[in-house]
């Protein structure tokens, strides 16, 4: 079934048999999203465009705290950078939970036991009852899917320390990630677009030098329109 084909149907399922076919299809492609391999294209030396595969979300950022904590290393490092620190948390959280989920991780077929149980929850036939924990495990995994492609390719991120012309907020207070709150700017920049934390409000990367003028402020170094 094509993407677009499961999305129609999240819309429209009209017997208990067609949501489970959904739910079931979503679960699979939750479960892709964090452990399966991801297409990836690049821009060689000659300009062309190359399409290929890389590991999974979930198996890079294992391979990246394997690479910083040493060979063997299975407690948390004393001296651990915060942002390795966010990852073996990332690790343990999906470990612990996934197990919780399924306790019997299988067969060792070289994999980890967490992708094995996954696995094996993919290759489940969900009862009826079942389909709410299901859909709590989507939300759940794609979550972790996104949250770790946030450790692995940081988004570059900047502030605008002037008001929100929507709402007039200029600082917020956020939980930073140990959990602390601190202040920042309302209006956060990236490629991707201008963000105020407090109202919502977002202005497109084409309307960056306009907000920039509304506001009277310049473009942040490195931001493109």
């Amino acid at each position: 079934m094509s993407s677009q084909s499961r999305t129609a149907a999240r819309f429209w399922p009209t017997t208990g048999a067609e949501r489970q076919a959904v739910v079931t299809n979503e679960f699979e492609d939750a479960i892709h999203a964090l452990i399966g391999h991801r297409l990836r294209s690049h821009t060689d030396a000659d300009g062309e465009i190359r399409s290929g595969y890389s590991e999974s979300v979930y198996n890079e950022i294992r391979a990246e705290l394997a690479a910083r904590q040493g060979d063997g290393g299975t407690l948390r490092p004393r001296s651990l950078p915060p942002a390795w620190v966010e990852g073996l948390d990332w690790l343990t959280d999906i470990d612990t939970t996934v197990a919780s989920w399924c306790p019997d991780s299988g067969h060792d077929n070289g994999q980890s036991e967490t992708v094995r149980r996954l696995n094996q929850l993919a290759a489940t036939e969900w009862a009826p009852e079942d389909l709410e924990l299901v859909h709590a495990w989507i939300s759940l995994l794609m979550h972790w899917a996104e949250t770790g492609k946030a450790l692995l390719e940081p988004v570059h991120r900047w502030e605008l320390v002037v008001a929100c012309p929507a709402c007039a907020v200029r600082t917020v207070h956020r939980p930073d990630a140990s959990g602390e709150l601190v202040r920042q700017a309302a209006l956060q920049v990236t490629a991707a677009g201008c963000i105020c934390q407090a109202c919502r409000a977002s202005w497109a990367p084409t309307h960056y030098r306009l907000l920039a003028a509304a506001l009277g402020c310049q473009l942040p170094s490195g931001v493109l329109e």
